[in-house]
């Protein structure tokens, strides 16, 4: 299905699972598929609706042009709510897609109903960027993914090889996606670190203590500077979840999105 941006671009979207809504924001240069085929079916099995969706650039979305900002990004989301007929959902944003979610929860209060933050960007300039987050791409996808892993197996291979064999199944591999959202990212006015303690919804923050794109420094501040936050640094974990994680952060996630409100 298709969504239309604000500024015209066409952005594709899917939802599958009936109750209440769960909008999963990719981070820089991903598609949707950087959720994984069965962290998805996990949140469908539970009773929700899960919608994701290609941002600009990526996956079988359009290009976003080159004065596309990180609000404009943002706003894209929203643009998903709209096609879906969702007026509020639960939202998730890995690496990029955190900041994405930390000016949804400010700016677009009411249509988020919590956040969860996953090996996330925080507003915090002091939190600083790993030796990977400037890494230049390599060749084999699987062996860029691979160092982003934290130690991995070749079980760890054997799944990653499989997600995206079906990724690149699904849409063509656009390696450009990633300098377009961080020239995107460049060109924007970031929220602010003090922007935090307006987020009224509660907040689950789960990173890696291996994490060599994003230091866990990103999720301390967003922990410290979110009042209904609760974190938890995953031992060994680096930006992308193993299925070994997966298998430990996904009932986290699910117990954050049913507890009491």
């Amino acid at each position: 299905m298709e969504a239309r941006a604000g500024d015209g671009v066409e952005l594709w979207w899917s939802s599958t699972g009936d109750g209440t809504p769960v909008l999963l924001i990719p981070g820089r240069g991903d598609s949707s598929d950087v959720y994984p085929r069965s962290f998805r079916r996990a949140l469908v099995e539970h009773g929700f609706q899960v919608i994701v969706f290609d941002p600009r650039d990526a996956g079988l979305s359009d290009d976003g042009g080159d004065t596309s900002t990180m609000t404009d990004m943002a706003d894209d989301a929203i643009a998903v709510l709209d096609a879906a007929e969702v007026e509020r959902a639960h939202v998730a944003g890995f690496s990029m897609g955190g900041l994405l979610l930390v000016d949804l929860a400010t700016r677009c209060a009411d249509q988020v109903r919590s956040a969860t933050f996953l090996s996330a960007m925080s507003p915090d300039p002091a939190a600083g960027m790993g030796a990977d987050f400037f890494a230049e791409p390599t060749p084999d996808p699987i062996d860029a993914w691979l160092r982003v892993m934290g130690e991995t197996t070749e079980d760890d291979r054997a799944w990653l090889a499989s997600e995206l064999e079906a990724s690149t199944q699904r849409a063509a591999a656009r390696p450009e996606a990633g300098l377009r959202h961080q020239e995107a990212a460049f060109r924007s006015e970031w929220p602010t670190l003090e922007s935090l303690g307006t987020i009224e919804v509660r907040a689950l923050i789960i990173h890696g203590d291996a994490d060599t794109v994003l230091p866990v420094a990103h999720a301390e501040a967003l922990a410290g500077g979110i009042p209904q936050s609760e974190l938890v640094v995953r031992a060994g974990m680096g930006h992308i979840p193993r299925p070994a994680d997966w298998d430990v952060i996904t009932p986290l996630i699910v117990q954050h999105l049913t507890a009491p409100r």
